[in-house]
């Protein structure tokens, strides 16, 4: 089976966002797509359906964040010393007609694999409870972990979340490689209180590479990790792609859907 890589590099976070919906909805290729980026300026993303008064706007623009909206659900995320990966399965793959529960998994799995070739012990999060009386726990992404998420030592180390379009189907996730998401509570609104209570979920409920390898791993060393990992769990053959004319023209038009705040013109 074959797949295409890419290694976009450092964007800004509207682009990512739109680049991400784009390849998932242009449809121009019949192959999956396994892809790594990173962003630039950091930018904290909030799942599709959050409200963006969750999110200090003015301090974001103060520290030269920006703020974007993903295609997909969940709870905000700072990105800042990550490694971002996306997988687009086409509708025209067989893939695509796995349930997606099974894919996330199956998904879940190559990159479990991925993350032991760097020295980290992956394990599956049996899920946690994510509302009360039928609400929404107010908590950053990396705060919680759903079934088939990935952990070390009991603690979130990558956050992924999936999204079915007619299309195509898109998963895309955060690797943690330091510590930088951690300041993600900074950036709440609301009082100290309630910005405390983030800080400690987070500390009690997410590590990094550097922490459980013991050393730096770069974002190049985990691309090479995620592309071997995914080439040996899902028995496929990687080819060195590029973002297609009409991914990126259609990425382009798109930006100002997942653009919420731009601090960097």
């Amino acid at each position: 089976m074959l797949w295409r890589f890419l290694d976009t590099g450092a964007n800004a976070g509207d682009y990512n966002m739109a680049l991400d919906a784009a390849m998932a909805q242009s449809g121009p290729c019949n192959e999956p797509v396994l892809r790594v980026f990173q962003w630039q300026p950091d930018c904290i993303s909030l799942g599709y359906h959050q409200n963006a008064e969750e999110i200090d706007l003015l301090k974001c623009k103060k520290e030269g964040l920006d703020i974007s909206r993903r295609p997909t659900g969940g709870r905000a995320i700072l990105h800042a010393q990550e490694l971002t990966y996306s997988v687009i399965i086409p509708a025209t793959h067989p893939w695509f007609a796995i349930l997606p529960l099974d894919l996330y998994r199956r998904l879940s799995e190559a990159i479990a694999v991925s993350l032991r070739y760097l020295g980290a012990e992956v394990s599956f999060a049996p899920g946690e409870k994510l509302h009360v009386d039928g609400r929404p726990l107010r908590m950053a992404c990396f705060a919680s972990a759903a079934r088939n998420e990935l952990l070390v030592g009991g603690k979130k180390i990558v956050g992924s979340a999936q999204r079915r379009f007619r299309q195509g189907t898109l998963q895309h996730g955060s690797i943690l490689l330091d510590e930088a998401h951690d300041k993600l509570p900074d950036f709440l609104t609301g009082d100290e209180s309630a910005r405390a209570i983030e800080r400690r979920r987070l500390a009690e409920h997410t590590t990094t590479l550097r922490k459980v390898c013991g050393r730096t791993i770069t974002s190049d060393e985990a691309a090479s990790a995620l592309r071997r990992g995914f080439a040996e769990a899902l028995h496929i053959d990687f080819y060195n792609g590029a973002v297609m004319p009409d991914e990126n023209r259609l990425a382009e038009t798109w930006r100002s859907r997942f653009q919420i705040l731009r601090t960097n013109h």
